[in-house]
């Protein structure tokens, strides 16, 4: 090879790796940088969350459940998931959801089926916004809460990421990649984004962990009517949710009795 090819081609091999330092290489260190703030951002966020699934119950919450209580004494069969159901549908706990969601509702039932409501979405928006940040269009934050119920529905019986690949890709690439690159202006940042897309889904498949987790240990605390009726009243919106994922009532008592794919550690339990 002749001297003059052989500079050029090795100038052209310096300039490459000159682009990959100042370009590829920059972009690497600030995604790794983003997905470790994320990291440390998810752990604390899911303290938090453990703490809202686990608290316990207030004095106004602890009055509800003696009403309730004392309504499923006249109850022949207290303990039939139709019938617990049942007491929920009493005006003591419709008055309570409507403190709690600002929705009248006729029976429970009723309130399952409106899920998820503004007020839900509103809290997840500001739980994803914990992640996304505050830069995310309205457009793409819509997306990402439809995204959220999917996610939470398909991961209920402990599905996970590794175990359900080509489930979970069809599912991010559907429901989220495609929707938000329609949508989106540009490319711009896009590979970070998508990077972000599949990390903010694991996380969010370890919601439905976090309150089976709690909502199993009251019932084995208190047994299934008290422990049922505490879930109901602890958290009533992820109460109704998680209900709406499932076809009846026996369906999802059965759910919250059975161990999760996954048990969580005993940390932050009710403490009564």
């Amino acid at each position: 090879m002749k001297k003059p090819t052989c500079l050029i081609l090795v100038g052209i091999g310096v300039l490459l790796l000159i682009g990959v330092l100042v370009f590829v290489v920059p972009i690497f260190v600030e995604m790794f940088q983003e997905m470790q703030q994320m990291s440390e951002k998810h752990t604390e966020y899911k303290r938090t969350l453990r703490q809202y699934a686990n608290e316990p119950l207030t004095a106004e919450q602890e009055k509800l459940l003696s009403q309730l209580l004392e309504v499923a004494g006249e109850t022949s069969d207290s303990q039939n998931p139709q019938d617990l159901e049942t007491l929920l549908s009493t005006e003591p706990y419709l008055a309570y959801l409507r403190t709690q969601d600002r929705g009248d509702y006729a029976d429970f039932p009723a309130y399952v089926a409106a899920m998820p409501t503004l007020t839900h979405r509103n809290v997840v928006l500001a739980r994803l916004k914990e992640f996304l940040g505050t830069e995310v269009e309205p457009a793409e934050q819509e997306i990402w809460v439809d995204y959220y119920y999917i996610i939470r529905d398909w991961s209920k019986t402990g599905k996970d990421v590794l175990d359900n690949q080509k489930e979970f890709d069809e599912l991010l690439q559907t429901h989220l990649v495609k929707p938000i690159m329609n949508q989106a202006s540009g490319t711009k940042g896009l590979t970070t984004k998508i990077v972000k897309m599949g990390i903010i889904s694991t996380f969010l498949i370890e919601e439905n962990e976090v309150f089976h987790h709690a909502w199993r240990s009251r019932i084995s605390r208190y047994g299934t009517q008290e422990g049922y009726l505490r879930c109901a009243i602890a958290t009533p919106t992820e109460f109704a949710l998680m209900r709406s994922f499932f076809e009846d009532a026996a369906t999802f008592e059965k759910w919250m009795t059975e161990p999760f794919r996954v048990e969580e550690d005993t940390e932050g339990q009710e403490n009564k």
